[in-house]
C-alpha cells in the first residue's frame, strides 16, 4: 500500500492550480456516482442553497464540504456537523435496478470517489506515484482512470491535506507476476 499525500501547495506547484478547499476537489469532476444521492447531499449545504437542483448542489458542495472519508464499504462527506454517508449496498442496489448483470459486489467506491475528483488532483497523485514511488503511470487518460478505479483503496480528505492510499496489487500482473506499474 502507497499513501499519496496532497496538499494546496502540491497541487499548485505540480499541476499550476488553486484549489482553496481540498475536500471540495472530489466534487470538481463530471463522474455520476453522486448523482442519485443529491437529495441527501444537498442537507450538506446551507439552506439559502438548497432546491436548486442537482447541478448546484453538486457545484456548491466543492466550497462547502468540510471533510471526505471513503473506504470499501462507505463513503462519508461531512460539513460542519452535518454528514451524508453513502454505503455501497445502496449504490449497488440503485445500479442493480439499471444494470442487473454487473457484479455489484465489486464496486471499488473510493476508486470511484476519486475518479468523480477534478484532473488537478488526479494529475498530481500520478506524479507523485511516478516521482517518489517510481512507478511507470502511463499518460493516457483512460489508462489513468482506470488505474485509480482499480488501485485507490482509501480516501481521507480535510482542509489541510488529502491521503490516498492506493494499492498496486489491486491492478493486473504481468506474466512473471509482477505489478504493471513497475
Amino acid at each position: 500500500m502507497i499513501s499519496i499525500e496532497v496538499r494546496e501547495k502540491d497541487l499548485s506547484e505540480l499541476t499550476k492550480t488553486t484549489v482553496p478547499n481540498l475536500p471540495g476537489s472530489f466534487f470538481a469532476g463530471t463522474s455520476p456516482l453522486l448523482k442519485p444521492f443529491m437529495n441527501k447531499m444537498e442537507e450538506l449545504l446551507p439552506s439559502e442553497s438548497q432546491g436548486r437542483g442537482d447541478s448546484y448542489v453538486l457545484s456548491a458542495l466543492r466550497t462547502h464540504i468540510d471533510e471526505v472519508q471513503s473506504d470499501e464499504n462507505q463513503i462519508l462527506v461531512k460539513s460542519g456537523d452535518k454528514a451524508v454517508e453513502v454505503h455501497r449496498e445502496e449504490l449497488g442496489a440503485l445500479m442493480g435496478k439499471r444494470y442487473p448483470t454487473t457484479e455489484h459486489h465489486r464496486l471499488n467506491l473510493p476508486g470511484l470517489l476519486f475518479l468523480q475528483s477534478g484532473p488537478a488532483l488526479q494529475t498530481a497523485c500520478a506524479m507523485i506515484l511516478r516521482r517518489k514511488h517510481k512507478l511507470r503511470i502511463p499518460d493516457g487518460r483512460r489508462t489513468l482512470r482506470y488505474i485509480f478505479h482499480m488501485g485507490v483503496a482509501s480516501i481521507d480528505a480535510n482542509g489541510e491535506r488529502i491521503i490516498v492510499n492506493f494499492d498496486p496489487d489491486r491492478l493486473p500482473k504481468k506474466p512473471d507476476g509482477t505489478c504493471v506499474l513497475e
